[in-house]
């Protein structure tokens, strides 16, 4: 996982060197004080004032390197990933996943916690809390804890840090995690989990930062999110991509854990699906990396509510596709997986077309990766959070 310091946020050089030089190490090596100047244009006294301020403060260590030829081995420099961490909290299903994160992406200690269908506000916040302090207590010696990120599915206001509907727990309502959490960590960021995998997605492939990219997940609940050229189509972090909720005349009947009736998740989410299924194959996991390998060899196109919910989920995407025009979509999720499921499905998306000569994205499937979700949730925390540990620092060049 590559920092990406903003060298351009300070007013101060020396503190700018700092995040030029970070950022560097950050990256693949060997380096070396004499590499460093070079790669960043910087002057050998320069160079050697910040790796030496760095040094002092624990985040950069020196060590001999590998010698070639006479004379002494040249000293290389590199980060200390552990002097700086975060935590991150993941939903899968029902349960909490917790991270310890350190500064180069990886994960020092984690832990799952189940939490009760039946779980409203107070538990939810209860349980998040100890999750975190248990986290915080992992830490290494040394290591300055900057904060927690909570990547969350449902409708979140990201901004207000307020966890608004989810169908897995439908009595969590609300939640304001930014106050949930601001006795247990220094700082709470809330983002939608979608939106997290996809910016590690456009961060790791190059071909996503081209056109409009959508990621959809059709799993225990069904969402997507945007970036246009990279970026995400939301700069604000407002709900959107829900089209989970989107209502159908079909499903009219059919009541939704969100208090309304009729909505797409109804007729082909998950914990929609999953009792019937159930039905034919009663040792089906909830957990969704653990279904998709149970129903990839599934005769899944024979069930005819799974047959109903393809035609829905391929209407939901065409019409998206007219709203957003994408480039591309890459659908996530445990139905994906079954070979059958999906062609059904690209047929199916096929058939229905866009507007007149208009190309249809391309469509993408591909495996969930709950790394993508804890990357791209932790990574601007870090940034973050490097970002105040050199400003702390007020020595001048």
């Amino acid at each position: 996982m590559f920092l990406t310091i903003d060298e351009t946020a300070y007013d101060d050089a020396h503190q700018r060197d700092c995040a030029r030089v970070s950022a560097l190490l950050s990256g693949p090596g060997p380096h070396s004080r004499a590499s460093v100047a070079d790669q960043l244009k910087m002057t050998s006294t320069a160079t050697s004032h910040v790796v030496s301020d760095l040094t002092e403060r624990g985040l950069v260590k020196e060590r001999p390197g590998t010698k070639m030829g006479r004379g002494r081995p040249p000293v290389e420099i590199g980060l200390n990933f552990q002097r700086l961490g975060a935590s991150v909290i993941h939903i899968s299903s029902r349960t909490l996943l917790g991270f310890l994160l350190d500064l180069g992406g990886t994960t020092l200690e984690h832990r799952a916690v189940e939490i009760p269908a039946d779980a409203d506000n107070a538990v939810m916040a209860d349980a998040m809390r100890q999750l975190v302090k248990w986290l915080i207590a992992q830490c290494p010696a040394g290591m300055i804890h900057m904060g927690t990120s909570v990547a969350v599915p449902g409708v979140v206001d990201v901004k207000a840090r307020t966890w608004l509907i989810t169908s897995r727990w439908p009595k969590v309502r609300n939640l304001d995690i930014g106050s949930a959490l601001a006795s247990a960590t220094p700082v709470a960021t809330v983002c939608r989990h979608l939106d997290a995998e996809l910016d590690a997605r456009t961060t790791q492939e190059s071909a996503y930062r081209s056109g409009n990219t959508l990621l959809m997940h059709w799993g225990w609940g069904i969402g997507l999110s945007c970036s246009i050229a990279g970026q995400p189509f939301l700069q604000n972090g407002g709900p959107f991509g829900e089209i989970g909720h989107w209502r159908f005349n079909a499903l009219s009947e059919r009541e939704c854990d969100c208090g309304n009736h009729g909505c797409l998740e109804t007729g082909a989410a998950l914990w929609a699906l999953l009792p019937r299924l159930r039905e034919l194959w009663p040792d089906l996991s909830d957990e969704e990396e653990l279904l998709a390998g149970q129903l990839a060899g599934l005769p899944l196109v024979d069930v005819p509510e799974v047959t109903e919910a393809i035609k829905l989920m391929a209407r939901s995407l065409t019409n998206v596709c007219r709203l957003l025009f994408p480039s591309r979509v890459i659908v996530t999720g445990p139905f994906v997986a079954n070979e059958d499921v999906w062609q059904a499905f690209t047929s199916a998306f096929k058939t229905e077309g866009l507007i007149g000569s208009l190309e249809l994205p391309t469509l993408i499937a591909d495996k969930f990766s709950q790394d993508y979700v804890i990357h791209g949730a932790c990574l601007p925390l870090l940034n973050a959070g490097l970002e105040t540990f050199i400003r702390q620092n007020k020595r001048a060049a």
